[in-house]
């Protein structure tokens, strides 16, 4: 299994090491990111040019002998999606970033569900509106998707009075659509922040659905972003149960060194993450 990592151009602390941002990340280990892109108020939603950027992250990605093997779709804190006008500005953005995607030579595209009424709509019992919103809005999504030849992979979320929200919410979503390029993204540490769910039990039930992974560890019932291991997750057992559903994507990391870390301290830490994750998938 291949070993990637988060990794955004505006904000890592790879930048530091300007056009050899790639080639440390080979050094430090990783052979693929997940190239972010869910801030909608970067040049690359803003900038004339940013197929120009796109191109050249993919020649020094290419160079360096690294694999852009997904890419995070817009994502904003809190959501804007209330409004049919919010919605419509999100498409705009979302179609955008797929054709980005695949740009990058990239074939996996996460998003997060929409929140047109609210992160807590099992309170509010408005659980069949946001279901119904949603539908609608993948359903556009996924001819430009199709269109692009990307996959669409949903993912888990950790607000816990939302109704898709966990993984078998999702998995219903998915199997409602019904088309090959619409799966998911398992978010490990998502599915920590609920005391009642086991992350084996969900990897079991999702299965060939997953698509790709968002590995990081949480505790205290918050969404923390940890490194593996400096939260509650069990994670030989977590391996244990991606090998019995046949997963062969890539252990992907949401989890960074601190981009404000020294020099030094930011090269040993990244080479940790690396061998953390390289001793949970291959360790005995």
């Amino acid at each position: 299994m291949k070993i990637g990592t988060e990794f955004n151009i505006f904000s890592s602390g790879y930048c530091r090491y300007g056009d050899d941002r790639y080639k440390k990340l080979k050094e430090h280990g990783f052979s693929c990111i997940d190239f972010n892109m869910s801030n909608t108020n970067t040049e690359l939603y803003t900038s004339p040019k940013a197929d120009e950027l796109l191109l050249r992250e993919k020649s020094l990605a290419d160079a360096a002998g690294i694999e852009i093997n997904q890419a995070h779709g817009p994502w904003r804190s809190p959501p804007r999606d209330k409004t049919p006008e919010d919605r419509a500005e999100r498409m705009d953005k979302m179609k955008k970033s797929i054709r980005f995607t695949s740009l990058l030579g990239c074939k996996n595209w996460v998003i997060h569900p929409l929140m047109p009424l609210g992160a807590d709509d099992m309170l509010t019992g408005n659980e069949e509106g946001t279901w119904d919103i949603n539908f609608q809005f993948m359903k556009e999504l996924l001819v430009t998707a199709k269109e692009y030849g990307v996959t669409i992979c949903l993912e888990n979320v950790p607000m816990t009075y939302f109704s898709l929200a966990k993984p078998a919410a999702i998995l219903k979503f998915i199997q409602e659509i019904g088309d090959e390029n619409f799966k998911i993204c398992l978010d490990t540490g998502h599915v920590s922040v609920f005391a009642d769910l086991s992350l084996c039990d969900e990897v079991r039930r999702l299965g060939d659905k997953i698509k790709v992974l968002h590995i990081h560890d949480n505790k205290c019932g918050k969404d923390l972003h940890l490194a593996p291991y400096f939260g509650t997750t069990d994670w030989k057992a977590f391996a244990r149960s991606l090998k019995d559903i046949g997963f062969d994507g890539v252990f992907s990391l949401e989890t960074v060194a601190p981009s404000t870390l020294s020099d030094t301290l930011f090269e040993k830490s990244s080479i940790l993450l690396y061998e953390i994750a390289d001793e949970i998938i291959n360790g005995e």
